[in-house]
């Protein structure tokens, strides 16, 4: 790179509306080597040297990663960014997940999704995923489950929105809200099963609207 390259990466970062700590998850280091970085007084290597000039050479990717890691980020309903394929890691959970209320609760970002908590919802998202790499997701998805134990045994039920991110890679944009039994009954007699492939609005209709505008499948 050219002198001035850190000037570059600290205006895509604030043209991006990102703090130090958003873009330093996005290139694995820490914000104080950021930090560095921006100031010029390192030059990176490696790996690293080598996603900067991949930011720097598609900025429009940064953009759409930070909205969409934002928008889950400050939500107040359950909502999660989940990398579509083993292991699903959590990419970005929401302020309403911190609530105990919330059986996301236990994952910390950036981890597998592996709390006993949420079997059900991880066979879904397998079950998704295997269809979604057959081709037969091509929107939006609706699940049902139950949290295990040692989490609360209650009925949830989830919209499930795959994102590209590249060729043949992508993540999954869930939000999830608490329902009764009766009506998981229903919805399940309804879709026919405990997965639907239904449009996106159908099911954000069912979810009381909660959705995010910036969730497509740009894998089209």
């Amino acid at each position: 790179m050219r002198e001035g390259w850190g000037a570059k990466l600290r205006k895509l970062r604030l043209q991006a509306g990102m703090k130090q700590q958003t873009l330093a998850e996005i290139l694995h280091i820490s914000q104080g080597y950021l930090s560095r970085l921006e100031a010029e007084q390192i030059r990176p290597r490696g790996d690293i040297l080598r996603r900067i000039e991949r930011l720097l050479g598609a900025p429009e990717q940064i953009s759409l990663l930070d909205q969409v890691m934002l928008t889950v980020r400050l939500s107040p309903h359950m909502l999660c960014l989940i990398e579509g394929g083993e292991p699903f890691t959590l990419l970005a959970s929401s302020e309403g997940n911190r609530s105990r209320l919330s059986p996301f609760h236990p994952c910390a970002e950036n981890e597998p999704v592996a709390h006993a908590g949420l079997t059900s919802f991880m066979e879904g998202i397998r079950t998704l995923s295997a269809l979604k790499q057959d081709g037969a997701v091509a929107g939006a998805a609706g699940h049902v489950w139950h949290c295990q134990p040692p989490a609360k045994p209650r009925a949830m039920r989830s919209i499930h929105t795959p994102i590209g991110t590249g060729p043949n890679r992508y993540m999954w944009h869930t939000v999830t809200v608490a329902i009764s039994e009766p009506e998981f009954a229903r919805t399940e007699v309804q879709w026919g099963g405990r997965i639907t492939l239904k449009g996106q609005a159908q099911l954000g209709a069912g979810l009381g609207g909660v959705s995010c505008g910036c969730c497509q499948d740009t894998d089209k």
